[in-house]
């Protein structure tokens, strides 16, 4: 016979097995391992789309330059950090107005930074030097896109040309292979080329690998 009672059993029953599906499913989802991007994935509610918010960068996150000469940089520019007591300054970038900038070995790598392996002519060996873009120093120094002078501790003096590091990643290198370049070297900053013998020849080029550099301005 039939018991008004087991009958409204039975529909709580139905109606909690319905309820308890898509919680067994998400959790056998779970268990699978099946994952979402939060770029793509799509939560569905009925006929709904619920698309998650993407994230937004961080706000001190900072962005790669864009490549030069097919060179991408190895990081952007950081904070410059403040010099140190024992902070020995290593180079000085003059401005057309005399205004000087100071640079530790430290603020000089807060700089956008480079790294490439290039054949060094004078010392006929091969080595993976990290620094500075030319091009990036004389932007800090507001003379980008102008000839620029580099100047070097022993008194030797160069005029490097806009259309040779404007364009191309010469670097003043402050690591060789992973370390503070020593003074056999051509330490500490020295200017260095790409491995390009077609577009820097030594024979024409070898007045611009400037080593012991101490000071750059544009030229006048």
């Amino acid at each position: 016979m039939f018991s008004p009672g087991a009958g409204l059993a039975a529909v709580a029953l139905i109606l909690a097995l319905v309820a308890g599906t898509p919680t067994r499913l998400a959790s056998a989802r779970s268990d699978a391992g099946v994952k979402s991007e939060s770029a793509t994935a799509v939560a569905r509610v009925g006929d709904l789309a619920l698309v998650p918010r993407t994230t937004k960068p961080h706000r001190h996150a900072r962005l790669l330059p864009p490549p030069l000469a097919g060179y991408r940089y190895l990081r952007a520019a950081g904070l410059r950090p403040p010099a140190g007591p024992a902070q020995r300054v290593l180079l000085t970038v003059e401005t057309r107005t005399g205004k000087k900038q100071t640079y530790t070995l430290a603020q000089l790598r807060a700089l956008p930074a480079m790294r490439y392996t290039t054949f060094h002519p004078q010392l006929r060996e091969s080595y993976t030097y990290e620094g500075v873009p030319l091009r990036d120093l004389a932007a800090a120094g507001g003379f980008v896109g102008q000839d620029l002078r580099v100047y070097a501790e022993n008194g030797y003096v160069t005029t490097i040309r806009a259309r040779d590091y404007h364009h191309e990643a010469m670097l003043l290198a402050y690591h060789a292979n992973g370390k503070a370049i020593p003074v056999l070297q051509k330490g500490p900053l020295t200017v260095v080329m790409p491995p390009d013998e077609k577009r820097f020849p030594a024979r024409e080029y070898g007045y611009a690998w400037v080593w012991w550099v101490d000071r750059i301005t544009p030229a006048p």
